[in-house]
């Protein structure tokens, strides 16, 4: 099973000295270790600045698949292939999408209570309409 995942390169689009291209599929000859040995890329887009800083770097959707390992925030794979790249922007905007599918949404509103994030009445209400220190507030 393939699975989606996000990769950081230095600026000539090399990790660990060997080079990528997008649109190509590689395969690691040998054991599959995370820290060591395979084509290694994390779940979370933003977890690549820990590897790759953004002021000198590239980014790519990657597809992982074939034996995996997974050690802290990044992944092993046997077989990879760099689909698209991303850019900073693109990185961005794919850990953004990342954060909120991780978000439990529901139907729930506040509506009063005291340091509401938003809320109609309370103190410290973020949103408000009335209410003593309301960060945006008809009145208070």
């Amino acid at each position: 099973m393939s699975k989606l995942m996000f990769k950081g390169f230095d600026k000539d689009l090399k990790c660990c000295d060997f080079q990528y291209q997008v649109g190509k599929k590689y395969i690691h000859e040998g054991d599959v270790c995370a820290c060591e040995s395979g084509f290694h890329a994390c779940k979370n887009p933003f977890d690549v600045f820990s590897f790759y800083p953004p002021n000198k770097s590239r980014y790519c959707e990657v597809e992982g698949s074939g034996k995996k390992d997974t050690e802290g925030n990044k992944t092993s794979f046997e077989k990879i292939k760099i689909i698209t790249e991303l850019g900073l922007g693109g990185i961005i905007q794919a850990g953004i999408k990342f954060c909120f599918e991780k978000v439990k949404w529901t139907n729930k509103n506040t509506s009063t209570g005291d340091k509401s994030g938003a809320s109609a009445t309370g103190d410290y209400s973020g949103a408000s309409a009335t209410g003593y220190k309301s960060g945006a507030s008809a009145t208070g």
